[in-house]
């Protein structure tokens, strides 16, 4: 047995099977990454084996006293406490140890001489017990972790409920690994990180002595981390025991085995369904036309392979802009005057060019979008753009619509638009069937980037601006958005942490520190 064994799940959302009696395995010290298409169900087996789920049939065994803790990509944290009180209360019990000791030496001012020796006994036992589980070294811990995270850059006086989502994210994930379960349990843990903070995750999850599950659609990160690889296809989990590159050679040698078996398996089929109509009614064959019909019953049918349902993604252009597109002057950006987050920045943003705004995070690259379209005045400084432009932007963040369905979504902006159409718009993206009428807030991160890609196809343009569109999103996809971005005509303004991504699509890139 392993430390959690996953055996006959099965899970219904809306008639939508996820998992067909699927089989889970995980060993001790086992970093493994779950991979799979946007919507494949990555997501939901985290909730399931975390026991935010219950599931219809099957069972889910963990190891007795095997500890795990879970970062889910979708974190709701309310927490008034400061970012240094959240992250040491992982230590509380240790904390309560040391004043527990200290009442201890306190005592000894008027304690009985007979008893001084009972009394140091103690105190030295809890001391060895500090000491045994790292307590002098906490704060070392900590700030190791929040250094590794860019975390530090926050201040750790900074209260929990005035982060953003993303900041939120980093700080819990940094309570995960200074709680150091048995087992993490990681849902898309890179989204919000940039490159060095993702440099240093790897090399931390690649010393880590225990196991791990990581669902992540970064590629470079899953090469680096990966000793175990599970594929979700068609609902079965499965397992390849070698890292990341040489599963995706193995991947394609099986898909092939599994299409040409499919094919066979379909033709044979047709050969007797051919063979029982040509002869059930006929007295001299209708046996073994019956015969036929019972072995046709008795044999277990592949599924049809799971293809990739392609993003059919053009984003419409509207026509040509001025020579100068872009001009800031000595613009700074903030939420406070007595704080500003970047500034002065001057530049000439030209017509057609494709830009990347790159940079840590929490260094103000969102701050800036939100400011050049109006969503947040400038502190000081202008921004000027060209009367000719149309401006089609995309935010990282979107909870306003979290309780309506993808196509009452497209509705909202577009309200003459029929069931029909919409439906058609979200098909064209990879969003069809039942998932049109379920609530955003339950689709998976990746299938909701897609709705709001969708969203941006309605609406011709000629300056796209997109603040971290590849969060969530699977490789081929990634790829339908780049081949996308890359055909635009236009001016793009892309702010990304993903270097594979946009090192070839742009023609400049602004770094901020």
């Amino acid at each position: 047995m392993g430390i959690l064994d996953v055996t006959g799940l099965k899970f219904k959302y809306k008639d939508i099977e996820l998992y067909k009696n699927a089989e889970f395995h995980l060993e001790p010290k086992e970093h493994v990454v779950l991979v799979g298409d946007n919507g494949s169900g990555k997501s939901t087996f985290m909730k399931l084996i975390s026991k935010n789920l219950i599931p219809d049939a099957g069972t889910i065994s963990w190891l007795p006293h095997i500890s795990y803790s879970y970062l889910d990509q979708h974190l709701e944290m309310k927490n008034e406490d400061t970012i240094e009180k959240y992250l040491t209360n992982v230590f509380y019990e240790l904390f309560q140890k040391e004043h527990e000791m200290q009442a201890l030496y306190d005592s000894l001012a008027t304690a009985k001489e007979s008893d001084y020796e009972k009394i140091m006994r103690k105190a030295e036992n809890i001391n060895q017990y500090l000491e045994d589980n790292n307590f002098y070294q906490i704060s070392s811990t900590v700030g190791n972790v929040v250094n590794g995270l860019g975390i530090d850059a926050y201040g750790l006086d900074t209260k929990m409920n005035t982060l953003s989502g993303g900041q939120k994210v980093k700080v819990y994930l940094a309570k995960l690994l200074l709680e150091a379960p048995d087992v993490l349990l990681m849902d898309e843990p890179t989204n919000f990180l940039d490159a060095e903070h993702i440099i240093w995750l790897t090399k931390y999850l690649k010393n880590f002595s225990g196991a791990f599950i990581v669902i992540s659609h970064d590629e470079g990160f899953l090469k680096e981390i990966a000793t175990v690889v599970y594929s979700l296809t068609n609902g079965v989990f499965t397992r390849y025991k070698m890292d990341y590159s040489h599963y995706l050679k193995e991947r394609e040698i099986r898909e092939e085995m599994y299409e040409k078996a499919y094919q066979n398996q379909q033709k044979k089929v047709k050969e007797i369904k051919d063979f029982i109509d040509r002869n059930i009614v006929r007295a001299t064959t209708t046996k073994r036309a019956q015969s036929r019909r019972k072995m046709l019953e008795k044999m277990e049918l592949l599924e049809k392979p799971k293809n990739h349902v392609p993003m059919k993604l053009v984003f419409p252009y509207s026509k040509q802009t001025g020579q100068e597109v872009l001009k800031l002057e000595n613009l700074v950006v903030g939420y406070n005057s007595d704080k500003p987050i970047l500034g002065p920045l001057n530049y000439l943003l030209k017509q057609n060019k494709k830009i990347a705004i790159i940079g840590r995070n929490g260094v103000g690259k969102t701050t800036i979008l939100k400011t050049i379209i109006g969503k947040l005045p400038a502190l000081s400084g202008t921004f000027n753009w060209n009367p000719s432009v149309d401006i089609n932007f995309f935010s990282q963040e979107d909870h306003d619509f979290d309780d309506v369905t993808p196509i009452n979504y497209l509705r909202y902006y577009y309200h003459l638009k029929t069931d029909g159409e919409l439906r058609a718009i979200l098909a064209k993206v990879g969003i069809g069937k039942d998932l049109v009428v379920k609530p955003i807030k339950e689709l998976s991160g990746g299938e909701r980037t897609k709705v709001r890609l969708a969203l941006m196809t309605m609406k011709k343009s000629n300056v796209l601006i997109l603040d971290e569109p590849t969060n969530h999103l699977d490789p081929i996809t990634k790829m339908e958005l780049f081949d996308a971005l890359n055909q635009f005509p236009g001016v793009l303004i892309l702010v990304s942490h993903e270097k594979d991504f946009y090192d070839e699509l742009v023609d400049d890139e602004l770094y901020f520190e």
